[in-house]
């Protein structure tokens, strides 16, 4: 609990998380202009989060923070969450490629690298789900997105592997806590992308 309080309070204030100065470096780069709220008084972004998973009430925020004339309408707060999504999934792209190899045990390895694989395309994925959106074909949007969060689970597998084969193995350490942050922040992009699911789903 005291991890996840840690790892909470990073991604809400946009701090780094390393476990000493020997180790690999990930950086969290989530900020957010609001206080996190549980409501938010506006009905588009409660239907948006309501559901999503263990992040709603960071879902709340982060849209929330969209810019005024974005939460005026689905399209516009559809584009604001998936362009999130978008730019984190490169900020962390870039942060795993910066991690010193040598620091890193052989399965985290192997982990990470499944993670660049589905993490490189998923920009990609995004940019065709945002321009499906503003062309209203949210059927196409909806499929661009499924296929994002497809990727984002095959590297949460891979995580899941390396975390429970690291804890057979003995090894609670730095390895272990890293891919447990990284699997948090899946699910917290995958949380984003659940909410732009619904805003489709309403229009």
């Amino acid at each position: 609990m005291v991890c996840r309080l840690f790892f909470l309070s990073a991604v809400l204030l946009g701090l780094s998380l390393s476990a000493s100065a020997e180790q690999p470096l990930l950086r969290l780069k989530l900020r957010y202009g609001n206080k996190v709220s549980t409501l938010s008084g506006d009905p588009l972004i409660e239907t948006a989060c309501r559901g999503v998973g263990e992040f709603e009430s960071e879902c709340i925020a982060t849209l929330q923070s969209a810019p005024s004339h974005q939460k005026a309408d689905a399209n516009g707060l559809s584009f604001f969450t998936l362009r999130f999504v978008m730019d984190h999934a490169v900020n962390l792209t870039v942060d795993i490629k910066k991690l010193k190899v040598s620091d890193l045990s052989p399965l985290l390895q192997s982990a990470l690298n499944d993670c660049l694989d589905q993490y490189n395309p998923l920009d990609d994925l995004i940019e065709d789900a945002i321009n499906a959106v503003l062309a209203n074909s949210y059927a196409d949007a909806q499929k661009f997105i499924d296929a994002a969060m497809t990727d984002i689970n095959v590297c949460d597998s891979s995580l899941k592997a390396s975390n429970m084969e690291e804890k057979l193995e003995n090894k609670t350490g730095d390895d272990v806590q890293l891919a447990k942050n990284l699997k948090e922040y899946n699910v917290f992009l995958k949380n984003i992308l659940s909410a732009a699911s619904n805003i489709l789903k309403a229009n």
